[in-house]
């Protein structure tokens, strides 16, 4: 691949103390056989493991197609350091992003072509998918339940954005989409916990999403991984109910009364974690506030758990 050829498809891969699956990753990335230019920014977030030299290995060994972005400091948790870098990193005469984190990998090498070669033929789609295994780390087995099976499951199909909301169905390492897509204008960031389902609403939003029935890729869980750590998942729990009303106020393809009901039973799951007994009565009654009915249903239950037990 020559430098001075302009990449059509820019992959974004964030690594951190990604060390012992990272060579498949990166590996994923070199095999693609395309008749088109890409090019991986691989973005090393101040690893404390050995990431960083595995990528100056791969930049020196595949310097038309590993683009390395060093930090000095974690940006995890700086409110839109990754949109930032995001932005200054693609190319700005690429049409497409792909995306794969630093412990997920490709494990066909015609993916990128295939993907591209749907948006091509296919101007009123955003973006498309494909079907993906989902592994448990260190035992390598292949995971049952959510995600697993819907990953396992996807259809060759168009997605709509409410079904997007309701059930995780994107791998975050399927995704292949328009780079405008990357950008599309959002209110109140703050409120927003994960990138993924924020990417994907806001493809549904700018266009059709298209499901490819062929695994292409591989989802890993991790003990350690950020999504499904405790605090992770305590800090999800805590900023879960203004995250909802951040996907609210921002993608109005997703059906009113669907999302109301999530706010809803956020607002209502989160009273159990709340510290003072004001705060436990503002959740219970935004919990009434976006879904009456439900939280009737909900509060009978309780009660009559309470009796029985």
């Amino acid at each position: 691949m020559s430098e001075e050829r302009v990449p059509l498809l820019s992959i974004w891969c964030t690594v951190y103390n990604h060390e012992p699956y990272l060579r498949q990753c990166l590996d994923g990335f070199v095999m693609q056989k395309t008749n088109f230019p890409f090019v991986a920014i691989v973005h090393e977030d101040a690893s404390t493991d050995g990431s960083a030299a595995i990528i100056r290995e791969y930049a020196e060994k595949y310097p038309d197609i590993i683009k390395p972005i060093y930090e000095t400091e974690n940006q995890y948790y700086k409110p839109g350091a990754f949109r930032r870098i995001l932005k200054a990193a693609l190319h700005p005469d690429s049409k497409y992003v792909a995306i794969c984190e630093g412990d997920d990998y490709w494990t066909d090498p015609n993916k990128l072509q295939m993907q591209v070669d749907f948006l091509e033929s296919h101007s009123e789609y955003s973006m498309c998918f494909h079907r993906a295994n989902t592994i448990i780390d260190k035992t390598g087995e292949e995971m049952q339940g959510l995600p697993g099976d819907t990953f396992r499951n996807i259809q060759a199909r168009d997605y709509e954005s409410t079904e997007l909301f309701k059930v995780w169905t994107v791998p975050t390492a399927s995704m292949v989409y328009r780079k405008e897509c990357q950008f599309y204008p959002l209110k109140k960031r703050y409120r927003n916990l994960y990138g993924d389902i924020v990417r994907v609403l806001s493809c549904a939003e700018m266009g059709k999403v298209r499901g490819i029935d062929r695994v292409m890729s591989v989802y890993r869980v991790q003990n350690k991984g950020l999504t499904f750590s405790p605090d992770a998942s305590y800090r999800f729990i805590m900023g879960a109910p203004e995250h909802y009303l951040f996907l609210k106020d921002n993608f109005k393809k997703v059906d009113r009364k669907v999302i109301c009901r999530a706010i809803s039973e956020r607002f209502w799951f989160r009273i159990s974690y709340q510290s003072t007994l004001k705060e436990k009565i503002q959740d219970f009654l935004k919990s009434f506030q976006y879904d009456f009915i439900g939280s009737i249903r909900r509060a009978v239950h309780a009660v009559s758990r309470r009796t029985v037990h």
